[in-house]
């Protein structure tokens, strides 16, 4: 896998004509308790606080947004493994990481599939799983337990879910570093539509196919597919959400795109008059936002959100749809 800053596209491809997306804005999560999501990913993770209003706040770190808001669930499952969002960090502060967590009463589970990557799964204290990423210049990678399916024992997925402590007394040590954002790795009803549908209509490219799982490089971002019985966003929840950017050239004629190609599109809106979203799913029912920030000319003639004193509401259940692509 590939630092998220890897290829950002961000022209209308001249020949096929088909508008891209930028990069990846942030990740919307949902959380018990927002006050402690807040103090987790800043105290912990090491993120800066960038937005903080009722109900709602976002935390960057390294080089991603992580949005954060209180929901009555939609973390993942309790033995589950998806969907999760992996951080990349280097050999020296993978056992630095480690220890961090430990002394924060964060449980963890360093491992490795090939001896090549040492990965490392944990949770926030909502249940959202994490994952550390390291490939290169960690010497300790010969003394990590192989995954399941490299014949070691299962991922104690059950056992990393915790009532965290935050009040208590952060550890006296040097704080580890990230080194940016790894990937998200989703899980899916249907592997083959689901690789045909981010390559197609999302404009990724199939980076690793094997073994029934995929990757997809969308504008720079890897996401992972899995085959799984759930774990899609909710039917009428907003959170998890995965905004993409797309500039003001190509932000409406990827909401026409989308349409064109099957998906169920409400049409943007705006919060504030200056920028434009709007939210869409995958076939599975993952939930996916398309996101203008800035110099968006047609922002202010877009219907405003509810929140904001307008009238639009996003119908998330009416947001699902059955694709034949």
């Amino acid at each position: 896998m590939e630092n998220l800053a890897a290829s950002a596209i961000g022209e209308v491809d001249s020949q096929t004509k088909q508008p891209r997306f930028a990069s990846i804005n942030h990740i919307s999560l949902p959380c018990r308790d927002l006050e402690e999501a807040k103090r987790f990913y800043t105290g912990v993770m090491g993120g800066d606080l960038v937005h903080d209003i009722k109900g709602f706040a976002e935390v960057k770190i390294v080089d991603i947004i992580i949005g954060m808001s209180q929901q009555s669930g939609g973390w993942t499952g309790w033995e589950a493994e998806y969907p999760h969002y992996a951080f990349n960090i280097d050999g020296e502060n993978y056992d630095l990481m480690k220890a961090w967590l430990d002394g924060n009463g964060v449980p963890n589970h360093p491992w490795t599939r090939d001896y090549k990557t040492a990965l490392m799964y944990f949770r926030d204290p909502s249940g959202n799983l994490l994952e550390l990423y390291c490939d290169q210049g960690y010497d300790g990678i010969k003394a990590l337990p192989v995954g399941p399916k490299q014949g070691g024992q299962p991922i104690p997925f059950g056992a990393l879910n915790y009532q965290w402590d935050s009040n208590g007394s952060a550890p006296t040590m040097e704080k580890p570093r990230f080194t940016g954002f790894s990937h998200m790795s989703v899980p899916c009803r249907d592997l083959e539509q689901a690789k045909r549908f981010f390559v197609r209509v999302m404009g990724g490219d199939l980076i690793l196919d094997n073994n029934g799982f995929a990757e997809v490089r969308v504008a720079g971002a890897i996401v992972g597919l899995a085959p799984r019985e759930g774990g899609w966003t909710g039917r009428e929840a907003e959170y998890p959400h995965y905004g993409f950017f797309a500039d003001a050239q190509n932000f409406l004629p990827m909401v026409d795109w989308l349409k064109r190609n099957g998906v169920k599109t409400p049409g943007p809106w705006t919060r504030d008059g200056k920028k434009g979203l709007m939210y869409f799913r995958d076939p599975s029912g993952n939930l996916f936002e398309i996101y203008c920030g800035k110099d968006l000319t047609d922002a202010a003639s877009l219907p405003r959100g509810a929140k904001q004193g307008g009238s639009y509401e996003t119908d998330f259940a009416g947001l699902y749809y059955d694709w034949n692509g």
